[in-house]
């Protein structure tokens, strides 16, 4: 996972209802979250929300920030057509207010007048009344032209505007993954499913699967994933059953895969390098509670949730702010039998989950993280035992940061040999419940799949004895 991007987590809801439409102040909310993203370039998940708006209201605004930011080049394609001339740049709260507006209309079931009514109430309320005529007149000429089905086909000429995503990632899909660059993008613009992670050393999966039935919660079990539970729909995480008892975590089925590869073995040594916010280090415990296991993470934020996590599951892992690349400021000496190395990366494997990924990173990103991944895999490879095993993992599509990173790996290292995973990454259905679409060369791939996972790479790696 990107360490400069949010952990995974609970999905937006995409429904609405008309009552919430009228509330000027999740809209208002919701302004505030895209204007930091693309104005700002601030991450949405980071974001905090006041704790004087009500839960209703930030659900709704979280469904307005999360639905622009995903269909953002397609609604900046419709919107042009519609404009006798462009907003100035500091005119983009205006802007927004009608994308909003626009997704609104073909992503929700509000009314199309409470959509009109509502974004023009909120332009009247702010410091630009002046907008407000225009704004009316704009949504409606959109009604107006989806009702006569005459909205030009021009308008989504662009892969940018088809696909809703920038240039930039499109080209580096094409080029990777030939035949499968289109599922990609097309799972990307998906609403992401509510996992949850069962807490198997406090209870068996088919009693929480029962308490969540016992509260009306609908819950499918992935049969691979001895753990894996995938909600029919979005909770309120401190809500469900076994919340405060350590029950379960919320971590997606692919990110399920990183602790079952590593496959901790009773009273080993391992180190989770960029560990926070500890849903691999929690699962871990979770798999062989005897394990002796050091957390590290570069940021002390990070490291608080972290520690939060595992108490809540009873766990305590040794916690160590430093920098995995340089290790000469925390490392005591002694080896490790297995480390995790879920590195930072570009994050282009939970797009569908953080759509704010599309407009924070930058196609020159990729080779800053490139060599941050590498400095990090040769320093930490000189902390694992002869024949200890070291999990590299990404929340990556990109083969720069994932199969050609293991390649450049092995030619560097001579005595690195690469493990042949128990999931085969050959097959196009590996087992019921995980699915990789592409082949790797090197490891195992995974692509954001429906239901089941977002995209992930694992290769294992053994040192010689």
């Amino acid at each position: 996972m990107s360490k400069h991007t949010p952990p995974h987590s609970e999905p937006e809801t995409e429904s609405a209802s008309g009552a919430a439409a009228s509330s000027l102040l999740s809209r208002q909310h919701a302004l505030k979250q895209l204007l930091a993203v693309l104005r700002d370039g601030q991450s949405l998940s980071g974001l905090q929300s006041s704790a004087d708006i009500p839960s209703r209201d930030i659900a709704f605004a979280r469904m307005l920030s999360f639905g622009v930011l995903r269909f953002y080049y397609q609604l900046q394609a419709q919107l042009k057509p519609l404009m006798k001339k462009s907003l100035k740049a500091k005119d983009l709260d205006v802007q927004l207010v009608i994308l909003m507006a626009l997704y609104q209309l073909q992503h929700t079931r509000v009314p199309d007048y409470a959509v009109v009514d509502a974004a023009v109430k909120q332009i009247r309320k702010s410091k630009k009344q002046w907008a407000a005529k225009m704004v009316n007149a704009v949504l409606r000429s959109f009604i107006r032209q989806r009702a006569d089905n005459t909205q030009a086909e021009a308008t989504f000429s662009s892969d940018e505007a088809r696909f809703s995503h920038p240039q930039w990632i499109i080209d580096r899909l094409k080029a990777d993954w030939p035949d499968h660059w289109q599922q990609i993008l097309q799972a990307n613009n998906q609403q992401a499913p509510m996992t949850l992670r069962v807490n198997l050393q406090k209870i068996s999966r088919d009693d929480y699967r029962q308490a969540l039935y016992e509260q009306g919660i609908e819950a499918t079990a992935l049969m691979t994933m001895p753990a894996a539970l995938v909600l029919a729909e979005v909770q309120n995480v401190r809500q469900l059953p076994g919340y405060d008892k350590g029950w379960f975590s919320v971590q997606d089925a692919g990110a399920q895969l990183a602790a079952q590869l590593l496959d901790p073995a009773a009273n080993s040594r391992i180190l989770d390098a960029c560990a926070a916010p500890g849903g691999k280090t929690a699962h871990c415990f979770e798999l062989q509670p005897s394990i002796e296991l050091t957390a590290l993470d570069i940021a002390d934020n990070r490291l608080q949730r972290l520690v939060e996590n595992c108490q809540r599951l009873g766990f305590s892992p040794t916690v160590l702010r430093g920098d995995a690349s340089h290790p000469d400021g925390w490392w005591q000496g002694a080896l490790f039998d297995k480390i995790l190395l879920d590195v930072p990366c570009s994050a282009s494997g939970v797009i569908r989950r953080h759509p704010d990924i599309k407009h924070l990173r930058r196609a020159e990103d990729i080779e800053l993280l490139q060599q941050t991944q590498r400095d990090i895999l040769l320093k930490s490879w000189d902390l694992l035992k002869p024949g200890g095993e070291m999990l590299y993992a990404t929340c990556s599509v990109f083969k720069a940061e994932n199969e050609q990173q293991i390649e450049w790996f092995l030619q560097q290292c001579t005595d690195a040999s690469l493990c042949q995973l128990p999931l085969s990454a050959e097959a196009n259905d590996i087992q019921p419940g995980i699915t990789a679409s592409g082949k790797a060369k090197l490891g195992l791939q995974l692509f954001p799949q429906g239901q089941l996972h977002d995209g992930f790479y694992y290769a294992l790696l053994q040192k010689s004895a």
